[in-house]
């Protein structure tokens, strides 16, 4: 017999045992194969609708009321029809409340005894059982049960942050039936499975579930009977057959294909440095359209769950999540590809990058209606046929030597190949940068979707779900999400929850690492801190880990542009069974946004005076900047956007050059960070490096020797005597800075922001912050050489962050971070640095960046 326990007053809970299983357990061998019903291997009954909107099935199934009582049940498939009453025999004689059960089937036994067919064949595909499979079937009656496969839970609180969310949930007068089996599927001879993982793959493993709800009241032995007197088989049609409470779902280890909608603006600012095929330091500025859109199909291998339920009459939610894996090879991967699946889109913004690589030189003869490619194509048509003027020959010149091909025009019959040859290396560049972006942003968010949370929920009307119904098993989301970005913004044919963590299919200010929403939901509030990870596990209990650092805060004192997010950036792309630091993948991300707001030349200048101390832009070329927005100043509201994005091998290079607090560097990029003004000191970067780094570094060795136990620091009075020192002492600060002499010598309380003491006053623990962030990154050295656990990431997260809890030391952390990238091999050639500018109401943003630039003076 079954081992049950009753449930009285209290709660208790049995695991139905069946005395034919093998090894003491398991469901009878003819049980093994029909409980395929995840996909749909049963029909309901009709239902009458209860009090709390659930409907009730007539559990009598239709042969029994047209006939008299005591007419055996109808079963729709021959094969099928002893299953009913063996699989009720299993289950006790209790009403669904009384008692908890998990009955284990053993698949093989019932497919010896002719109660399961061995293969069930289904439009294009078989189905069949495995014989040393697990079946089961459960109950689900009250709060605190927990669903393996999260389609039944509790209802989440409603201040929980986005996760996993059940589809059925506990805590009403309804419990639910799950009949849940392992099956193999097999594509038919004529027919294709386009989610299998591999081409050399033939078949899919799946699990498959049936929910099916219940009143709590009713009896668990009539309820088997009836749920298993009528099959759903695997087909779109039987979606409708679901009542309100029900749901089915399978999971499987295959490539799921998705499909993505991106702005063009969002994926050209941090692409910049892959695309400059420019000789020296040059300005790139890229005008991209912000309402130009990209759509991209992305596939990848994962064990991923998809369901079906009914929430209410007429609509079916269809989610998919990401599960346990079942991956056995640990160096396995997601296998991440990308398709772009619009030419013409992106051959339009290949033009606009061709523009911006030809710079500055051609735009005096492009006319209305011309663009500065098609004069480049004439130009080198003219030069290979000898008919160029003497101003023809110089501006073609200069642009072959921006360009890097053949300035002296030593070999012009063959100047129109090498011009071919170098917009095709461009536009494959293009593709391979844009393809690695869309790449790296999904994995970013797939990597963290916590085990069980979902990637993509919507509600649709019945048609829709059978319509993508074979398209979804296929794990292929494609299609459907075509056909939501085909419909008008107000529609009401779906409803989408979730997709990637948001609820909209266009991703918008994709920052950073990121495809999504999440840097900019951080900018709404004025100081927040995430520290989290997210660990996905496959069978055998190894682990693929995510760390998300990141860190939003507001600073008045930086004014229009007191916004940022820094992102410090870990995960695995591989299962490991301990996995350790050198394990991880590892990225940082700086962004300082400046919100939309009519700017003063002023403003402006600070904003290009913050590229410029970040290495974005070289001094040189910040003039050019401020000249090419300078008709929209004071007219319309600017946003701004500086970042600067470092990958996994910069960091990683980058690292081991910050071993040691030096303080001359610091109090460099220290100094850099100080307020820009127009007076001669502080008008640049350079100027205010040459006044204020012997300042700062007399200041902090000062405070390491003798500042406060408590406070870390020297008074507001102090700063201000070592500053008035250096001010009349030092030849080159007397000389440079004789303009600010007077305000830098005197410490004057309920002061601004500008003087080097009111910059230690709204600023402090300066050293201290300098101390913990070189212990950081120490700390984060020794973790990956000796292959420490990855819990040292919270510290190094924590340690680090201190360089940018303000917004003056966050303009430090830019700068130092340049310098020190400037000595790796890459130089600043291998960090993503732009700043993008857009004017409201237009439909075009610039993006500029010093390619390949030192980001020196």
């Amino acid at each position: 017999m079954a081992a049950t326990r009753s449930r009285g007053n209290s709660r208790s809970t049995a695991w139905a045992t069946s005395p034919d299983a093998p090894h003491g357990g398991g469901l009878h061998p003819t049980l093994q194969g029909i409980c395929p019903l995840t996909t749909g291997l049963f029909w309901y009954p009709p239902c009458s609708e209860l009090s709390n909107g659930v409907r009730q099935r007539d559990l009598r199934p239709t042969c029994r009321r047209l006939q008299p009582r005591g007419t055996r049940m109808k079963v729709v498939n021959k094969l099928l029809e002893k299953l009913p009453d063996v699989v009720a025999g299993k289950v006790p004689d209790v009403k669904l409340q009384d008692q908890d059960i998990k009955v284990p089937l053993a698949q093989g036994t019932f497919t010896e005894e002719k109660i399961l067919p061995p293969k069930l064949a289904m439009h294009g595909i078989t189905l069949s059982f495995e014989t040393t499979g697990e079946a089961s079937i459960r109950n689900f009656n009250s709060l605190g049960d927990v669903d393996e496969n999260g389609i039944v839970g509790e209802p989440s609180p409603e201040s929980a942050e986005a996760g996993p969310r059940p589809q059925l949930l506990l805590g009403s007068d309804i419990g639910w039936m799950r009949y849940q089996v392992s099956a193999r599927v097999k594509a038919a001879v004529s027919a294709s499975l386009s989610f299998l993982a591999s081409e050399n793959q033939t078949e899919l493993s799946v699990t498959l579930s049936d929910y099916r709800a219940h009143p709590l009241g009713q009896n668990m032995r009539e309820a088997v009977r009836s749920d298993l007197s009528e099959l759903r088989l695997m087909q779109a049609t039987d979606l409708a057959k679901l009542t309100t409470g029900d749901a089915v779902a399978w999971q499987a280890r295959g490539a799921l294909h998705t499909r993505l909608e991106l702005n063009w603006a969002d994926i050209f600012p941090t692409n910049l440095n892959r695309l400059g095929f420019l000789r020296g330091n040059e300005l790139l500025a890229l005008k991209t359209s912000a309402k130009a859109s990209l759509s991209a199909r992305v596939s990848l291998t994962d064990d991923y769950q998809l369901s079906f339920s009914r929430p209410r009459a007429g609509r079916i939610q269809v989610a998919v999540r990401k599960v346990k894996s079942h991956e056995q090879a640990l160096s396995a991967g997601l296998g991440i590809t990308v398709e772009l699946l619009d030419p013409a889109a992106v051959k339009a913004q290949l033009g606009q990058l061709l523009e911006a690589l030809l710079g500055p030189v051609l735009r005096d003869l492009v006319k209305k209606g011309t663009t500065a490619v098609e004069i480049m194509d004439g130009l080198v048509d003219k030069a290979s046929k000898a008919k160029l003027d003497d101003n023809q020959k110089k501006v073609l010149g200069l642009v072959l030597e921006r360009l890097g091909i053949d300035p002296q025009l030593a070999d012009p019959a063959n100047l129109p190949q090498a011009w071919a040859d170098f917009k095709a290396r461009v536009a494959e560049a293009m593709e391979n940068a844009v393809r690695s972006q869309v790449a790296e942003g999904f994995e970013y968010e797939y990597l963290r979707l916590s085990e069980a949370s979902t990637l993509l929920e919507v509600v649709v009307e019945d048609v829709t779900a059978m319509r993508f119904h074979e398209s979804l098993l296929k794990g292929n989301l494609v299609e459907l999400l075509k056909w939501m970005k085909s419909l008008p913004a107000q529609q009401s044919e779906f409803e989408l929850r979730n997709y990637l963590h948001a609820t909209t299919l266009t991703r918008q200010q994709a920052y950073g690492f990121s495809l999504g929403v999440g840097s900019f939901e951080l900018l709404k509030a004025k100081n927040v801190s995430k520290q989290s990870w997210v660990t996905q596990e496959n069978f055998q209990g190894a682990r693929r880990m995510a760390f998300l650092g990141r860190r939003g805060y507001e600073d008045k004192l930086l004014g229009t542009r007191g916004q940022w997010v820094v992102d410090l950036k870990a995960d695995m792309t591989r299962f490991s069974p301990t996995p350790v630091a050198s394990d991880f993948g590892y990225g940082l991300h700086l962004m300082l946004w400046g919100r939309q707001k009519k700017l003063s030349r002023k403003d402006l200048q600070q904003a290009v005076d913050d590229a410029v101390v970040w290495g974005v832009l070289d001094a040189k070329d910040a003039a050019t900047v401020i000249s090419v927005m300078q008709e929209d100043v004071g007219k319309h509201p600017i946003e701004t956007r500086l970042e600067l994005k470092m990958a996994d091998d910069s960091f990683r290079a980058l690292v081991p050059r910050i071993q040691t607090l030096e303080l001359s560097r610091f109090s460099r990029a220290l100094a850099r960070a100080l307020p820009w003004s127009d007076q001669l000191p502080r008008a640049s970067a350079e100027f205010r490096r040459a006044v204020y780094a012997p300042i700062w570094e007399a200041y902090l060795r000062e405070v390491q020797e003798q500042g406060s136990l408590m406070l870390n620091d020297l008074s507001p009075s102090r700063a201000a005597q070592i500053a008035k020192w250096y001010f009349q002492k030092d030849p080159t600060v007397r000389d440079l800075g004789k303009d600010l002499q007077l305000i830098e010598s005197e410490w004057r309380p309920g002061g601004g922001n500008f003087s080097f003491a009111e910059v230690i006053s709204k600023n402090p623990n300066t050293l201290m912050r300098c101390r913990n962030f070189v212990s950081g990154m120490v700390r984060l050295r020794r973790a990956i050489d000796e292959r420490k656990a990855p819990d040292e990431l919270r510290t190094v997260f924590g340690e680090l962050e201190g360089m940018w809890t303000t917004g003056f030391h966050l303009r430090a952390a830019g700068s130092l971070l340049s310098d020190l990238a400037q000595s790796t091999p890459l130089g600043l050639a291998g960090v993503e640095r732009t700043l993008t500018v857009r004017v409201a109401d237009s439909e075009e943003q610039l993006v500029f960046s010093t390619t390949r630039g030192t980001g020196a003076d």
